[in-house]
C-alpha cells in the first residue's frame, strides 16, 4: 500500500480561533498505518503545495504504480483557508489535482482522503473507488482515519452541506462579497440544500449523504397526527449487508399548494440507529407541529398552515426512499381586513365575505346589460379582482362602490377581532 501526500506527513493546523489547536500529542494517519501494517506500506511525500518539487512527484508516481492500493492524502494550506478571510475559489490546489491525476494513471484503485474545513470541488469524483471526506480532525484524527480506511469501524457520517459541482451554482454567487460593505444575502429562505433543489440543480454530494460498508433498504413509510398535533412518522429500515452498520434516517416535509414560498422539501426529523446485518427496525420518527410553521407577516407571528403535507423518507435529501401524504389541520388566523386588502381576502372572510358575494350577485340580476352582466363571470375578470385591493374598486369603472361602503363592510368584519 503506498501514501502518498504531505498531509500523511506532517499535520496542518489552519486559522486561529476556533479552529486553532496547538496538540500535545499528533497522532498521523502515517504513523498508524505504519504501526498496523509494518512492511506492507509505503510512504512518499508526493507533492508541496506549491509543486514544486518534481522529484517528490515522479518518486511518488512511480511508488503508486508499484502497490495494489495507493492512499492520497490531499486538502487546503492555512494560505487558502482560514479564519479572518474568505475563500476565493472551492479548487484544491493546482499540484494536487495533478498529483491525483497522475497516481490514478498508475494505479486506478486509488483512495483520496480529503482534510479540509469547508467543501471543494472534486472533479476526479467519477475517477476513484473511493473517497474518505475527513475534515479539519483532531489530535486523535490519523487514528479514526486508519479505522474507516482498513474497516476497523464501520462509518455513519452524513454530510451536513451540500457539495457543490462550482462555485456558480452556490447560493451567495452573485451576491457575495456585495459592494462598498454591503452584503446582499438574495438566497432568502433558500439556504444550503434548499436552493439546489428549489433550482433542480445537479450537485456532487447532496446534503445528508454518507456512505457506509453495509447498505440499507426501506419499506413503505407511514404518517399521522396524534393527540396534541404532532405528526409521527413509522418506518421499517433493514440492514441487507453483512456487517452491522448506523443509518441516519432522514423524513423531509414539503407542501406543494401553499399559500407562502417554501423549499421542495425540508429536514424535519432524523435519527441515527444501529442495526445489525440482517435484522429489521421499526423507526418512529416525530415532527413537531411548530416545526412546520411558517412566519406570517400580516399575523406578525408564526403559524401552521393545513393542508397535504408530503412526508419524505430517505438517506438524504436526494436519495429519497419513501413517501407518504398527512394531513394536517392549520391555525385559525383572523387578520383585519383593511382597505388594502384583497378582494380575494375578503371574499375569504367569514363575515365579509357572504355580504360582498351577495352584493355582487345583485350587481348582475339587476344589470340590464347582457355584456355588464356577464363581465363578473369572466374567469379573467375573477382572477384580476381576486389580486385587486378592495379600497380601490371604488374608482373600478361601473362597479358602483363607495369608499364609505367599504369601510363600513370592513369595520363590520373587524367586529370583535380583538375580543
Amino acid at each position: 500500500m503506498a501514501l502518498i501526500g504531505e498531509f500523511a506527513r506532517t499535520p496542518r493546523f489552519q486559522g486561529g480561533g476556533s479552529s486553532h489547536i496547538n496538540p500535545t500529542k499528533v497522532d498521523s494517519a502515517l504513523d498508524e498505518f505504519v504501526a498496523q501494517l509494518g512492511d506492507r506500506v509505503r510512504f512518499a511525500p508526493g507533492f508541496t503545495f506549491d509543486g514544486a518539487d518534481a522529484a517528490l512527484f515522479e518518486e511518488a508516481v512511480a511508488l503508486a504504480g508499484q502497490q495494489d492500493v495507493a492512499v492520497l492524502f490531499v486538502g487546503l494550506p492555512a494560505a487558502e483557508e482560514s479564519e479572518g478571510f474568505d475563500r476565493e475559489h472551492l479548487n484544491l490546489p493546482a499540484a494536487q489535482l495533478d498529483l491525483v491525476d497522475a497516481v490514478l494513471a498508475v494505479n486506478p484503485n486509488t483512495v483520496v482522503v480529503l482534510s479540509n474545513g469547508a467543501v471543494v470541488t472534486l472533479p476526479f469524483a467519477e475517477s476513484v473507488p473511493a473517497i474518505v471526506e475527513a475534515w479539519l480532525l483532531g489530535q486523535a484524527g490519523g487514528s479514526a482515519t486508519v479505522d474507516v480506511l482498513t474497516g476497523a469501524v464501520n462509518p455513519s457520517g452524513r454530510l451536513t452541506e451540500t457539495i457543490p459541482l462550482r462555485l456558480e451554482d452556490t447560493p451567495a454567487f452573485g451576491n457575495f462579497p456585495g459592494a462598498l460593505g454591503h452584503v446582499r444575502y438574495g438566497e432568502g429562505i433558500y439556504v444550503g440544500y434548499r436552493w439546489y433543489d428549489q433550482r433542480e440543480l445537479d450537485v456532487a454530494y447532496p446534503f445528508g449523504h454518507g456512505l457506509s460498508y453495509t447498505e440499507f433498504s426501506y419499506e413503505p413509510v407511514t404518517a399521522e397526527t396524534d393527540e396534541t398535533g404532532q405528526v409521527i412518522v413509522t418506518v421499517r429500515v433493514t440492514n441487507v449487508g453483512d456487517r452491522t452498520g448506523r443509518e441516519v434516517v432522514q423524513a423531509y416535509v414539503g407542501l406543494d399548494e401553499s399559500i407562502v414560498d417554501r423549499a421542495p422539501r425540508e429536514l424535519k426529523a432524523f435519527v441515527s440507529v444501529e442495526i445489525p446485518a440482517g435484522m429489521t427496525c421499526e423507526i418512529p420518527l416525530m415532527i413537531h407541529r411548530d416545526d412546520l410553521a411558517y412566519w406570517d407577516v400580516r399575523a406578525d407571528r408564526f403559524a401552521v398552515e393545513g393542508g397535504t403535507y408530503r412526508i419524505d423518507v430517505g438517506s438524504s435529501s436526494r436519495n429519497i426512499a419513501q413517501s407518504t401524504t398527512v394531513e394536517v389541520t392549520g391555525d385559525e388566523l383572523r387578520l383585519p381586513l383593511t382597505m388594502e386588502s384583497s378582494l380575494g381576502e375578503v371574499m375569504a372572510h367569514p363575515v365579509a365575505g357572504p355580504i360582498v358575494a351577495e352584493q355582487l350577485a345583485a350587481m348582475q340580476s339587476d344589470s340590464s346589460d347582457d355584456a355588464a352582466g356577464g363581465f363578473l363571470d369572466d374567469p379573467m375578470v375573477t382572477q384580476l379582482l381576486g389580486s385587486f385591493p378592495i379600497g380601490r374598486l371604488t374608482s373600478f369603472p361601473g362597479v358602483g362602490i363607495e369608499a364609505d361602503q367599504v369601510r363600513a363592510l370592513i369595520a363590520v368584519a373587524n367586529q370583535g377581532l380583538d375580543a
